[in-house]
């Protein structure tokens, strides 16, 4: 077993969140800017939905007196496979996505929770749903996606993180990473400048990554800012072993002296 090193963020979502190979997609964007400083642990999981991915929540986070990593952000993406135009056993209806969010957020937060994260200072980034582009998607699957459905969902996203973001204490702070009107805004419309984003008409590109890492890093650099999430801010966000250039080579012991974590803001 390896101890717990540094606070970490957890990725939790479906294959959007899940992929690497994909150029600069989000856990490739989020290890380069955390490097040294955060642990990113990618628990995306491809073609999940909100109802078959909340059994794993009990065994990604730790339960309260469980030895883990104090976790500093966790990114929460679904909805392109709830959303889904299957039969109901394949895909969610968007009340029970709803709960299913509901009860993820009350865990991560409330004191009431078995979680340790609940009692740790934690942010928390909902991520929409981006909307989907239908002439790249294979034809025996164009009638699975229709924007007016995914857009069902993408606005319980935008409610639940305006409800939650009322309810901050100072313990704990959600903001809405709302791709669907980025990339609709980036594109001047749900056609065809749509495509650069996606390979198939879901999965995103680099260019798609591209767009939801500039939104984060708005958010970041905002709301955010001088929360201990900002990389460039070295005073705020350190690395947790120093520089080779900062330590004593005449003192060893200087390295664990010089340990440092994030500020808690």
């Amino acid at each position: 077993m390896a101890k717990a090193f540094q606070d970490c963020v957890i990725l939790f979502g479906d294959s959007l969140t899940e992929r690497q190979d994909v150029p600069q997609a989000l856990f490739e964007r989020m290890c380069r800017a955390y490097d040294r400083k955060l642990d990113i642990l990618n628990r995306g999981f491809g073609g999940y939905t909100t109802t078959s991915a909340l059994p794993l929540f009990d065994k990604i986070f730790a339960k309260k007196g469980e030895d883990g990593a104090r976790v500093r952000l966790v990114t929460l993406w679904f909805g392109t496979n709830d959303s889904v135009n299957f039969p109901s056993s394949r895909a969610t209806h968007p009340l029970h996505f709803k709960k299913n969010y509901q009860y993820i957020l009350d865990n991560l937060t409330s004191p009431d929770s078995p979680y340790a994260i609940a009692d740790t200072p934690v942010h928390i980034l909902l991520i929409t749903p981006p909307p989907p582009y239908h002439p790249q998607v294979p034809l025996p699957a164009k009638w699975v996606r229709s924007t007016e459905r995914t857009l069902e969902f993408v606005d319980i996203v935008r409610d639940l993180g305006r409800e939650w973001k009322a309810k901050e204490n100072g313990r704990w702070s959600v903001e809405v990473l709302d791709l669907w009107e980025a990339m609709e805004r980036k594109a001047g419309g749900l056609g065809d400048g749509l495509a650069p984003f996606f390979h198939d008409g879901c999965h995103m590109t680099a260019e798609g990554y591209g767009v939801l890492w500039e939104e984060y890093t708005k958010i970041v650099g905002g709301p955010w800012k001088g929360h201990g999430l900002d990389w460039e801010d070295e005073s705020d966000l350190p690395m947790r072993v120093p520089s080779c250039r900062e330590i004593d080579n005449n003192r060893v012991e200087s390295v664990v002296e010089m340990m440092a974590y994030p500020k808690y803001r």
